[in-house]
């Protein structure tokens, strides 16, 4: 019979990203929350394989520990589409999808003389069909939902452009500003800082609306790209073996933070996330219509993918 964690053990909040992204500003932020209301989280970073070190390991943790993933949805939505070693992502218990970011397709220099950013990425996509294959478009890794996202747009504006994946933000978004790479899908929450300073430019964002954080942006559907809504998600899942008491303790007390305390939402929208604050059957039916959405985008885009 497993032993019960002490109230003064920490619960163990695994990341499968390096410290400073975007991923560990979002479990730093939750954790902090957490440790204010009393329920102590120590975050571990276990970056490696878009964050598939870190699930298999929140899969295979001790029923004696608590132990919580800071899941994405390249980690829980997409990986378990297309990869076996994320089988079992599916018995993972969602505690809360706490945040989600728009994608944004990026450039940098400056922009075309009275050109707006929708007809300079018209003009883009026109050269793209008049050379098929030889403009490219970089992303924040292979099979990544930026990956996935360009390769959408790329079939829904009927052009073939190469893909140059990166491993994560930080060196595509140098390279894009040192005039390296030409286009990079990202997701706003990593590109917010660098637009703000005027150091990159954003040519439109996914989603069924322009985003607050970027006003001036026009959607894909602005554009006239239609299909393009997908968004990177952040969530706090709980690891299979998690006594059932403690998962719904901790799934009480989430919903209390994110209900009641505005500081732990307006912290989430600093970073450059747009708060989520969905939880219990809220959160599940969420995850569950994300998967459903990128089996579609993957069934779309899956002759782009090898």
């Amino acid at each position: 019979m497993p032993r019960r964690a002490s109230a003064a053990e920490p619960a163990h909040l695994v990341v499968g990203y390096g410290a400073g992204g975007g991923a560990d500003h979002v479990a730093r932020v939750v954790a902090d929350s957490l440790a204010a209301d009393g329920y102590p989280v120590l975050v571990e970073n276990r970056a490696g394989a878009a964050g598939l070190v870190a699930l298999q390991a929140v899969l295979r943790a001790p029923a004696d520990r608590s132990v919580l993933l800071l899941g994405t949805v390249g980690s829980v939505s997409i990986a378990p589409l297309l990869s076996p070693h994320a089988a079992g992502a599916d018995r993972l218990h969602p505690v809360a999808v706490l945040a989600a970011t728009p994608h944004v397709l990026l450039t940098s220099g400056a922009a075309p003389a009275g050109l707006a950013p929708d007809a300079e990425l018209h003009a883009r996509l026109a050269r793209a069909r008049r050379r098929p294959g030889e403009l490219a478009f970089a992303s924040l890794g292979i099979h990544s939902s930026a990956h996935l996202v360009g390769a959408l747009m790329c079939r829904q504006a009927g052009v073939e452009m190469a893909h140059l994946p990166y491993p994560g933000s930080a060196r595509a978004l140098t390279d894009l500003q040192g005039g390296h790479i030409e286009m990079l899908v990202s997701t706003l929450q990593a590109a917010l800082p660098l637009l703000r300073q005027g150091r990159v430019r954003a040519l439109a964002v996914t989603g069924a609306r322009r985003s607050p954080l970027a006003p001036s942006t026009p959607t894909f559907a602005e554009a006239g790209i239609a299909g393009m809504h997908q968004a990177a998600w952040y969530g706090l899942l709980a690891a299979p073996g998690m006594p059932g008491v403690q998962y719904e303790g901790l799934a009480l007390r989430m919903q209390r933070l994110l209900r009641d305390e505005p500081a732990l939402s307006r912290r989430l929208g600093q970073g450059g996330a747009e708060p989520l604050a969905l939880t219990g059957a809220a959160a599940a039916a969420y995850l569950a219509a994300q998967r459903d959405m990128w089996r579609e985008v993957i069934a779309q885009v899956r002759e782009r993918l090898e």
